[in-house]
This record gives structure tokens, sequence and C-alpha cells, in this order.
């Protein structure tokens, strides 16, 4: 994997990245290998900044890193068929990686090498900036080039507010420069633009998301497909010349932003809520929509229409829905303990640059934890993982930590990257995809030849218990008809179900537990 370091002022380390004054700003390209424009326009850019030098002034304002191709494998899967929707280049890589995971969904799990590569870089290079190069499918339109920065509740709110301003100078200049662009849409119905269109806020498997929850600004650029190559490179081009130039034009700014973003995230204390997730209101603004006629065809081989646009321009009127509130706001902890034979989803925490300590003696006291509920699995696998659904409930019981077990205290800059690791209920949280699945299974079962005598003495000796079971045979059909069932109720009940069963294995500590973990680990 290549990587490109730009630096007038010899900032060619982390140390002297995060002391220069200039804004370091990583452009990443080739995440999906057969959307490439981004390489071909950030070699481009490096070529006029380094050997035509028609471009020097933005070397001497800020400190670049270009990777021009991310999944590199995909890139090397070359030829002409890897897109078909997409118009040119004549040839290029593929989607996925060679063992066929989307490195853009992977950026909290990390399941990918290239992804845990890009984690080290991020954790260790620290950007002020990032971008992500794309092109997108999708309905036709006069819109050379999308544009979204994650500006919702889930982003701190004066990177979003830094965010906003930059993104209304830099598409302004984007179009100066002949590229008519747009925010990153969905149109509600592709054939009628009129019906409205909604931009939606990025979970932190996606790249603006997970660099939200890093407190960092950055930007989704996404070209069309249906646009000729050689627009879409230049419009890529713009639109990263332009946003380096505001990066340096209002680069204190945007440093002081993200210093008071992390301070605020290291002062994250136990109870404070954290927004997690937000979603989109139902306020809406007007929108001049600026489309092309739409021609659908009819079908003989479908059976139905076929979209189709022709290369007539048409403004719609619509409305935009772009407007958010906090969906998932989240208690904080003191801390969360992960024992140490978790060991994928201490190798996460780490991966994601959080601190953290190891105990070194056991220790036994009431914790507070989740149990799941309601726990459902699909029929097939989302980028190679099971992901369950469920409800949850608090529990409060006593568990004993063992030697060894992982601290990790949320007060610091990676606070929100912590809890969308560790808070079950968060969008992307490592109990979503599967990290913690064995939790769900019964590993010891009860034969019926030795629950019946169990259940017998369980009836004669405790009156509520048989009060519950027969009515449960009253009001319930399937339970009484069920043998296996009604077994199961009082294996249940025993001494010997596994109370660990369903049990989230990581705990939440309050302050004075983790003070006390503290001590004892020095």
């Amino acid at each position: 994997m290549v990587g490109l370091l730009i630096s007038t002022e010899g900032a060619f380390t982390p140390e002297r990245v995060r002391r220069s004054k200039r804004p370091f700003v990583i452009v990443n390209n080739g995440i999906h290998s057969g959307e490439i424009e981004g390489k071909d326009a950030s070699l481009i850019l490096a070529r006029e900044i380094l050997i035509t030098r028609s471009e020097v002034a933005l070397g001497k304002g800020a400190n670049l890193l270009i990777v021009p191709v991310f999944s590199c494998d995909a890139h090397e899967r070359f030829g002409p068929y890897n897109r078909i929707n997409q118009n040119g280049p004549r040839e290029m890589g593929w989607r996925a990686t060679a063992n066929n995971l989307n490195l853009n969904r992977d950026f909290i799990k990390a399941d990918g090498g290239e992804m845990k590569a890009m984690l080290r870089l991020l954790h260790t290079w620290k950007p002020d900036f990032f971008f992500d190069n794309h092109t997108t499918d999708g309905a036709d339109f006069q819109y050379v080039v999308q544009l979204q920065v994650p500006v919702a509740q889930s982003q701190d709110g004066e990177i979003a507010q830094w965010s906003k301003a930059m993104w209304d100078i830099v598409s302004k200049q984007v179009e100066q420069d002949g590229f008519l662009n747009a925010p990153y849409f969905n149109l509600v119905d592709r054939s009628d633009p009129a019906k409205g269109i909604s931009i939606g806020d990025f979970g932190p498997r996606y790249s603006t998301g997970y660099l939200a929850a890093m407190n960092r600004p950055a930007m989704l650029v996404e070209t069309h497909v249906l646009k000729p190559y050689e627009p879409r490179v230049r419009a890529t081009y713009s639109v990263v010349k332009r946003t380096i130039e505001a990066c340096i034009r209002y680069g204190p700014n945007l440093k002081l932003a993200i210093r008071n973003a992390d301070a605020r995230a290291a002062q994250t204390r136990p109870g404070q809520p954290v927004v997690l997730e937000a979603d989109l209101t139902e306020a809406r603004r007007p929108f001049l929509f600026k489309g092309l006629e739409y021609t659908p065809i009819e079908s003989s081989i479908s059976g139905s229409k076929v979209a189709q646009w022709s290369r007539t321009p048409i403004a719609i009127p619509s409305f935009i829905r772009d407007s958010y509130e906090a969906s998932l706001r989240l208690p904080a902890p003191a801390a969360y303990a992960i024992p140490p034979q978790w060991t994928e989803a201490i190798e996460r925490a780490k991966l994601h640059g959080l601190r953290s300590f190891r105990t070194n003696q056991a220790v036994t006291d009431s914790f507070e934890s989740l149990r799941f509920d309601d726990v459902k699995f699909p029929t097939a696998p989302f980028e190679s993982r099971f992901m369950p659904s469920f409800k949850t409930a608090r529990v409060v019981e006593r568990r004993t930590l063992i030697p060894g077990t992982v601290v990790v205290p949320i007060a610091q800059p990676g606070a929100k990257l912590a809890m969308h690791l560790f808070e079950p209920e968060a969008p992307d949280s490592l109990v979503r995809w599967g990290f913690f699945n064995v939790v769900f299974e019964q590993k010891e079962y009860g034969e019926d030849y030795a629950i019946e005598p169990m259940a017998r003495k369980m009836l004669a000796s405790n009156p509520a218990l048989k009060a519950e079971f027969e009515r449960r045979l009253r009001e319930d059909p399937q339970f009484a008809a069920s043998p296996q069932a009604r077994l199961q109720f009082f294996y249940r009940r025993s001494p010997y179900w596994d109370d660990r069963l369903n049990k989230y294995p990581v705990v939440r500590l309050s302050a004075e537990q983790l003070a006390a973990l503290r001590r004892i680990s020095r």
C-alpha cells in the first residue's frame, strides 16, 4: 500500500506533522477501485505541486498525504467489465478486496488487512481533514459531482459548523470552475424529483461517519457514473483543490475546532449523554432540482419500464430534507471493562487508538451490563458477518473481573469511538457486527430423564412456581403442547441454567469502580 507524503517544510514524521501550523490533509482514493477518478485527479494535483509547480502554493500551505489506491488487490482485478453502470474509463478495478470485503463498510469493524493499515495510519498521523473519493450510481441529472460533509449531531458541533461554512464556499467555487454540484442526496422517486430529496447521515462503518467519531472533518466526493470520465476527473480535481485551499485559508480555525473537540471528548463524564446516531427531521426547504428529462422505455425483457434520460436539461421545483435530530443518545460510563478472552474486541479497541490498561487482580463487585432478548439472525451474511437484531435490558449483577481484564476509560479524545464500539445499541457496535455472537448460543442442555425428577421437586417445594406453571398451561396452548418447552420452563429456573447466556460480557464501570481498578492495576 502506497502513500505519497508532500511537505515543503519537511514534516515527514507524525510528530512533525502534528506540531506544524499547516493543516494536514489525507486524500484517499480507490476504496472502491472501480471508482477511480480520485487516483488520477490527486496524482495530477501532485504533479502540479511538485513538477510543473503551477499549484505549489497548496504544497506550501498544507501538508498532504495522497493514498492513490486504498483497495490495492481490487485495483489489480483490472478490466473493462467491472462497472456495468459506469461511463468509462475503458478499464478499471473492482469494488471489493481480494477476499470480497467492501472496505467502505469496514471502518469500525476493521476486518480487512487494508483497513487495519488505514486505521493505524489515521490514529498515528491524525489528519485535520480527510477526503474519500468515489463514483455514484443512480438517476441521471445535470450534476457532475455531489458532496457530503458530516454536519448532524453525531459530529462535534464546532467541527460541524466549520464544515458547513467550508462546504458553502467550496461548492460555489467548484461551480465557478465549471462543475455543477449538489449535496450527496437520495431521491424519493428518481422518476419524479418533485417528490423531494433527502441527505442522510452516515454511521461509523463509512469513512465520513468514522472520521466524525474521531472528531475530524471529512468529505465524501461522488462523481456520477453516467458522465464521461474526463469531466469526472476534472470535477474531483476541482473539489480537492478548492477544499485544500479552504483548509489553508481557514486552517487556524480548523485546528482550533479539532483541539476543542478532542478536549471536550476527553472531559466526557459518567452519565453525560453522547449522541451516537442522528436522523432526518420532517423539516424541509425549497430546492430547485437541475435534472434531465426522464424518458423511460417499455422493456419486453423485464416487462416493465426501464429508466432512461434525455440530454434535455430541466429545472424542477422540489424540496430538500437536511435537518437532523439526535435519534440515539446514550449516557457515558466512566469506562468499559472487557474480559481478556474477548481478544478480537480488545484488538479493535487498540486499532481505533483507544487508551486502556489491564488489571492485575481479580475484582468482584456489582457491575452494570446488558441482557439481550428477542435475538434474531438474518439468513445471509453481510460483509462476511451475521448481524443479529435484539432488544436490550439493563442488568446490575455480581461479576468477577479476572486479572488481565482490559479497561477502556471514557475520558479520552476517542470517547465517542469507544461508545460506538462497546454500546450494543450503537448502529455499528461490535455486538451488531457479530463479534459477540457466541453469547447467544446455548451450550449445555438438559435431558428429559434429568429434568423430570428435578421439576417434580421444584413443584412440590415452590407453590408460586407451581401456580406460574399451571397458568402457562392454561393460557398458552403452544407451550402446553410442547414437552420440550414445558421441561425447559424448569431447566431455565434451576441452578443448572447458564446465567451467562444472552448476557453482554462487557461491563460499564462507575467512576468509583474505575478509580479502584486504577489503584490495584498500577
